[in-house]
């Protein structure tokens, strides 16, 4: 006799469903909510960089059917280039941005110098203060993490985070229902919509209509004028002495057959000055120039490079960084850097 259920048995299990449904519709219904308010008052999704993110960018330096372009420094030039239109500029190059936010790069230099496994090209933005000797391993916890933590579980990890925020703002832990609730439990902390826009290839977007650009000025001028910031404590001869263990990284790409170029990106006239000021590019710049074993280029003795308005001195506007990262390809490329 073929066996059966009766109905009895069948209703605990249509309650048990529809009891699913009703807290999955409600569970839909309240993220749905969060989302609409905080896209209400002026928020974006935005990829949050992080340790992962960089690491899953770091693994691209690799690329066989391309040369790899590692595109090292800080949030100047992490914020400055449009890099869709850089893979097209230069179908030959495969850009990989590992720049990061405040941090200047030469842990990053350092370590693909040791990876004997890359063989491509580095553009290596700095300025004069990104050469300091004290200030080389601000990127070594990215280092770190890569080599000690980064596995292919968290890389699938990292890829699903990307596209969730991306598109999300419940994934911003600031704004997520943990978060809601700390500040119905007193917390202090109420965040404000950002002015610019990250992304997954680690590149970013700055809209200074989105935010105060007298205020962000200010808060540049003031950092540049603060004395706990001077790092030109260093003597010139010290500072220039401490470039030994760089030019040595710089060699060790190129006997691999890899090349690396310096770059300085531009900044404001007002910010140029007080950094000319602090480091003479007689005594710094100058004579790291000279007797580099890497070819340097400084966008101020550029013109196409120097003419961009940067609103707080120092970055800018995503408006411009299509015709920046054109003058950008062309002064590499005529200059023989670069081919296209």
């Amino acid at each position: 006799m073929r066996s059966s259920i009766s109905s009895s048995e069948r209703t605990p299990r249509r309650n048990w469903l529809l009891a699913w449904a009703v807290a999955g519709a409600l569970a839909l219904a309240i993220v749905g909510a969060v989302e609409w308010h905080w896209r209400a008052l002026g928020f974006y999704p935005t990829v949050r960089d992080s340790a992962q993110l960089w690491s899953l960018q770091r693994d691209r330096v690799y690329a066989t059917d391309k040369i790899p372009l590692a595109i090292l420094g800080a949030s100047r030039i992490e914020f400055a280039l449009d890099m869709k239109l850089l893979k097209a500029l230069l179908p030959r190059y495969r850009p990989v941005m590992l720049a990061q936010n405040a941090h200047y790069p030469l842990a990053a230099l350092r370590d693909l110098a040791h990876d004997e496994r890359f063989h491509g090209v580095v553009l290596c933005d700095l300025e004069t203060s990104g050469l300091f000797k004290m200030l080389a391993e601000m990127q070594q916890p990215l280092v770190d993490y890569r080599r000690r933590q980064w596995s292919p579980s968290w890389r699938v990890h990292r890829l699903l985070l990307n596209l969730w925020q991306a598109h999300t703002l419940v994934a911003n832990p600031d704004l997520g229902l943990v978060a809601a609730a700390k500040r119905l439990l007193g917390d202090t902390f109420h965040p404000q919509p950002d002015y610019f826009t990250f992304y997954a290839d680690r590149s970013g977007d700055i809209d200074y209509t989105r935010t105060n650009i007298e205020a962000v000025r200010k808060h540049f001028f003031e950092l540049a004028a603060d004395p706990k910031n001077r790092q030109a404590q260093v003597e010139p001869q010290q500072w220039f002495a401490d470039l030994a263990d760089v030019f040595e990284w710089t060699r060790q790409i190129q006997a691999r057959g890899g090349q690396v170029i310096f770059y300085q990106s531009p900044t404001g006239k007002e910010l140029h000055a007080i950094e000319h000021e602090r480091y003479p590019p007689q005594l710094y710049w100058s004579r790291f120039a000279a007797a580099s074993p890497a070819p340097v280029l400084d966008a101020a003795d550029v013109p196409a490079l120097s003419a961009f308005n940067e609103p707080d001195e120092s970055h800018l506007d995503f408006r411009d960084k299509p015709a920046y990262t054109r003058a950008l390809v062309d002064t590499l490329v005529e200059r023989g850097l670069l081919k296209r």
